[in-house]
């Protein structure tokens, strides 16, 4: 064996790998350049696709999102790459290779029915009545020549054995040899690939029981000789990768690659049936009940309710494999396209490193513009990014791109072809990373129609997250308002609460601001009514002062109290004289009379034995 495990893995071209992807898994253009089908890891029907990206195959699935399964499997089957540098998952080995000629030794194959005179390997051919009618000739070098005046269309040379059920048809000798071994059955040699479809004709009268799967060259002359031979014996034919013969693939790949690419495949084997399903178990989220892995998600709100703030805290914890806000995480690298606010994500990273304590964080922040919008702009810079970042550091696990505006900065995102064409370019970017692509956005002029621009958006999201902020408490609530494979509905409240990092020149403190979550007491408490008009916020305002300059005392037991020192009582006439001070009306005591009950009856304050207290949270010791 052959240890590739530090191997790097080629890229598969989309000339060479996206027809025979493309046929063997019966998938269906649905644009130019891409095709739909089952998931060959997880079958999942019309969730999987390729595409083609600076001109290589890029696969993706929705259902399962497991990247490298699906390649191995693909490779598995000779559909994808091997490692590069000659390694290859297992080392070749070729049957009864022959080394007695040139030839033979370069092909990798055995002699077969050809026999060997002085320098030349000589190929007998006949008719379908068995009859010899010339030979082919193959010199060291490889040069071919048919027996003079010999009778071409219709003959053939069968290599590997009778025909029985079911024989290969081949253009090339040696591509027939290399089939035979590969398969184990007969190999038809149709000297040419505009000789197929007669050679089938005498086939069909000498073996007309058998089956025949025509195997051309993977070119121009081929695959016309094919679809004619399909197109006059409705004979299926299996073509090699683009621009290849099957003996190409044999001494590239190997006697396995080929016997998959050979075996006949039903259209049954894109689908599965309902006594073979069984439940996919494994975990296949980033941030559970919340981010799924590889998906495409938008964190929308609006303006100043701190977007960036709660989608740079979600990286944090994705990158240090934290948990949020209770729920799993799966750690990964995390790529942060910061395309507004420059570099204040200095700031905010400093301040969650200090905040969290964490060391050595998988959070790579790109804090410069990017056009998501044309395709050929920046995307080839993000791949080589990706790639680096990748080899370095490991598999990329969450890319987000704050804000769209700026990421498709010159186009119009009200427009469904403009959106469509962004939303494209963000599955390339998906598709290139393997990562889940999260969209920071905005809400639109009419904030309860959701984000902003074309409908397109929410339709291609796998998640959907509507940031709010209660304007009276300071408290935001992210809310899940779509998942496509997740429970929906989830919700986190925080507040953002200012860090100070120093100071600057002029003696200044330098501030940001991280992610404190909200109890489920304090969210309650925001819930309820609010004081509303001046002279009750200006009670408020005149207790709290009084409050933290420690006037008062927390409340006694016994009748008509609460729970001990569980509340900060004040004296009626403190709260009184501070609210006087401070009124600018013309009649302070009806004011005051007046703000008093309304307090007592809307709930927000109580009084016992001439004292009050808020009963608010920030009303308690």
């Amino acid at each position: 064996m052959i240890d590739d495990s530090k191997g790097k893995y080629k890229s598969a071209r989309w000339s060479e790998w996206s027809s025979t992807i493309v046929q063997s898994l019966n998938l269906k253009q649905v644009t130019q350049g891409e095709y739909h089908g089952a998931c060959p890891n997880c079958g999942g029907k019309d969730r999987f696709w390729i595409n083609e990206y600076n001109g290589d195959v890029k696969v993706q699935c929705r259902q399962c999102n497991d990247f490298k399964e699906i390649t191995n499997i693909l490779r598995s089957q000779g559909l994808w790459p091997e490692r590069e540098n000659g390694f290859t998952a297992k080392e070749i080995e070729w049957p009864s290779v022959s080394t007695q000629h040139p030839y033979l030794a370069k092909k990798k194959i055995a002699q077969h029915n050809a026999l060997i005179d002085g320098g030349n390997l000589v190929i007998p051919i006949n008719n379908h009545m068995g009859k010899k009618v010339g030979t082919q000739t193959i010199s060291s070098d490889g040069t071919k020549k048919f027996s003079k005046a010999m009778p071409v269309v219709g003959n053939f040379s069968v290599l590997g054995g009778t025909i029985t059920d079911l024989a290969y048809i081949a253009e090339g000798w040696a591509t027939a040899a290399s089939i035979s071994e590969a398969t184990g059955k007969p190999a038809v040699f149709a000297l040419n690939a505009n000789n197929i479809t007669e050679v089938i004709k005498s086939l069909k009268i000498a073996k007309p029981h058998a089956e025949f799967i025509v195997c051309a060259d993977n070119d121009e002359a081929g695959i016309k000789g094919a679809e004619k031979a399909k197109e006059d014996h409705g004979t299926i034919y299996m073509l090699p990768p683009k621009n290849m013969d099957y003996n190409d693939l044999w001494v590239a790949r190997g006697a396995e690659v080929v016997q998959k690419f050979l075996t006949p495949r039903r259209f049954q084997d894109s689908v599965f049936w309902a006594d073979d399903a069984e439940p996919i178990l494994t975990n296949n989220y980033l941030i559970k009940n919340w981010l799924g892995a590889n998906q495409l998600s938008c964190l929308y709100g609006a303006s100043n309710t701190g977007k960036s703030f709660l989608a740079l805290d979600m990286s944090w914890h994705i990158a240090t494999g934290r948990e949020w806000n209770g729920n799993r995480v799966v750690e990964g690298v995390v790529l942060y396209m910061a395309t507004e606010g420059g570099n204040s994500f200095r700031n905010r990273v400093y301040a969650l490193k200090e905040h969290y304590g964490d060391e050595n964080a998988l959070l790579a922040v790109r804090p410069s513009p990017v056009d998501m919008f044309n395709s050929d702009v920046d995307l080839p810079t993000l791949e080589n990014l990706c790639n680096e970042i990748r080899n370095e550091k490991g598999e990329i696990a969450l890319i987000v791109v704050d804000t769209l505006s700026r990421a498709m900065a010159g186009a119009n995102e009200n427009t469904s072809e403009d959106m469509s064409q962004f939303i494209k370019n963000c599955d390339i970017l998906r598709n290139i990373s393997n990562a889940h692509l999260m969209i920071v956005h905005h809400t639109g002029k009419d904030a309860a129609k959701g984000a902003r621009g074309s409908s397109a958006l929410k339709a291609a999201l796998d998640t959907e997250i509507e940031l709010d902020v209660q304007n009276e408490s300071g408290i935001r609530t992210a809310l899940c308002t779509k998942q496509r494979d997740l429970e929906g509905g989830a919700a986190y409240s925080f507040r953002l609460n200012v860090s100070v990092l120093g100071v600057d020149p002029d003696g200044d403190d330098i501030t940001t601001v991280i992610i404190q979550k909200v109890d489920a007491e304090e969210l309650e408490d925001a819930k309820k009514k609010q004081p509303k008009g001046k002279n009750q916020r200006l009670f408020l305002e005149c207790f709290n002062q009084l409050k933290s300059d420690k006037v008062g005392q927390p409340n006694p037991a016994g009748t008509g109290w609460p729970e001990p020192h569980t509340y900060w009582v004040i004296q009626e006439e403190d709260v009184r004289e501070h609210f006087t001070g401070k009124f600018t009306g013309s009649n302070h005591r009806s004011a005051w009379k007046q703000t008093l009950e309304a307090m007592i009856s809307g709930d927000f304050i109580c009084m016992n034995q001439g004292q009050i207290w808020l009963l608010a949270k920030e009303g308690k010791v």
